[in-house]
């Protein structure tokens, strides 16, 4: 796990075995001690006491047994009262830290190698207030690539963001992800090639996560979730849990997640800075909601509703759920007389007009449905597949880079996003 950053240490590199008295040093700074343990020393301290007592007061001759009882009593009395109150005072202080956190919750600045994921984990368990994250793709919200001790450290992670959302609080979760379109993404990918990672790829898992998240909610408790794609310069990384955040800035060729991170308190002028500039890319208005980001609008005369879709092999496709979440576009089902003409606007594409031109019930789906749900993380009841109408150019499957997903066999194709030849 990741320990207290402190800087490069030429010693630090050679390996030596602790020994007996550093380990006990390390378990009295880092380790609550048991209440026997306590109750051991103050016995022992009480001791120590008295001895020194006996040295320095020195009673006359026929006024030890006096001074013995009288010392006994008080030590006594003092004791019996400590070993019934520990009980009383430990679970109060169990109950503060875990309401409030420890001491070292409350320092202004803390540094880590890397992200501090307990901490984080921590922190978002007690949650009552807001959460904010900010950062290109967050390896957090990705439970699908993680290894060894990550993974439990990622499904712990998403459980405690899903109990915070669905939970009887006021609690406000705003993550800000990087617009896979955006040159920023392009260039940051390029930096990140050789480290295997792939943003558009990890931000695809993202939205994909947060969406079967959102979907899962209840209706009320949706609201509670934002979600948004920035197209700018990204500046560091950012995860917020009420009044206290671990900064990362990015370096060159390494993940803010393996990167140095600096924990901090929001009143210090770094956290206030960080949070100003959360603020502003969430209120661009280049940044986009992740629901217009994933789904298409479907308009059917003077009514519309986000859809669900994808392109495969040039050709288009909307998933539907239930009639009750899509009933607009239910009306534009395949019939024998064609259908019904609806218009489908996606982001960065041209709108175009299509008829729905077969259904294919989910079990049905395939591959189809695979890619669907790798891309909405969620499951849906019927596709249907879209063809353009009659003057329109449907050569390209109704969008760009349409040849591009054919010639891979099937690629989930964010919007706006070109498949890798």
């Amino acid at each position: 796990m990741p320990e207290e950053y402190s800087g490069p240490d030429d010693e630090a590199e050679i390996e030596e075995q602790p020994t007996y008295a550093a380990r006990i040093r390390a378990r009295l700074r880092f380790r609550q001690l048991s209440a026997l343990v306590a109750w051991s020393m103050s016995v022992a301290l009480a001791g120590v006491a008295i001895a020194i007592a006996m040295i320095w007061v020195h009673p006359e001759p026929g006024q030890w047994r006096e001074f013995f009882l009288n010392v006994t009593g008080e030590v006594g009395g003092g004791l019996a009262v400590a070993f019934f109150l520990s009980p009383v005072f430990l679970a109060i202080r169990s109950f503060a830290n875990e309401k409030f956190g420890t001491i070292a919750e409350y320092a202004p600045m803390a540094g880590y190698e890397r992200f501090p994921y307990l901490k984080f984990i921590e922190r978002l368990e007690r949650c009552d207030d807001l959460v904010r994250i900010m950062d290109t793709s967050s390896n957090i919200l990705d439970v699908t690539t993680a290894e060894g001790d990550e993974v439990d450290e990622r499904h712990r992670c998403v459980t405690a963001l899903t109990n915070v959302l669905s939970g009887d609080n006021e609690v406000r979760v705003e993550i800000l992800l990087l617009d896979p379109t955006s040159d920023a993404a392009r260039q940051r990918s390029a930096d990140l090639r050789g480290e295997g990672i792939d943003i558009a790829a990890g931000v695809g898992r993202n939205l994909a996560l947060l969406n079967g998240v959102r979907h899962r909610l209840p209706e009320g408790a949706r609201m509670k979730l934002l979600v948004k794609l920035y197209n700018a310069t990204p500046a560091c990384a950012y995860y917020r849990v009420d009044d206290r955040a671990s900064i990362a800035f990015y370096s060159l060729r390494t993940a803010s997640e393996q990167g140095a991170h600096v924990d901090v308190a929001m009143k210090e002028k770094l956290g206030k800075i960080v949070n100003d500039h959360f603020r502003d890319i969430r209120a661009d208005p280049e940044s986009i909601d992740m629901l217009d980001y994933l789904y298409g609008t479907l308009v059917v005369g003077r009514r519309k509703e986000h859809v669900a879709w994808i392109e495969q092999d040039d050709r288009l496709y909307i998933a539907l759920a239930s009639t009750r979440e899509n009933p607009v576009a239910w009306t534009a089902a395949p019939s024998a007389g064609g259908g019904i003409i609806a218009r489908l606007q996606t982001y960065r594409h041209e709108d175009r007009e299509y008829r729905a031109m077969r259904l294919l019930p989910w079990a049905e789906c395939g591959a189809l449905g695979v890619l669907m749900e790798e891309k909405y993380g969620v499951e849906f009841q019927v596709v249907f597949e879209l063809a353009p109408v009659a003057g329109e150019v449907g050569g390209e499957g109704g969008s760009e880079g349409g040849s591009e997903a054919g010639s891979e066999g099937g690629v989930a194709v964010l919007p706006g996003q070109v498949a890798a030849p």
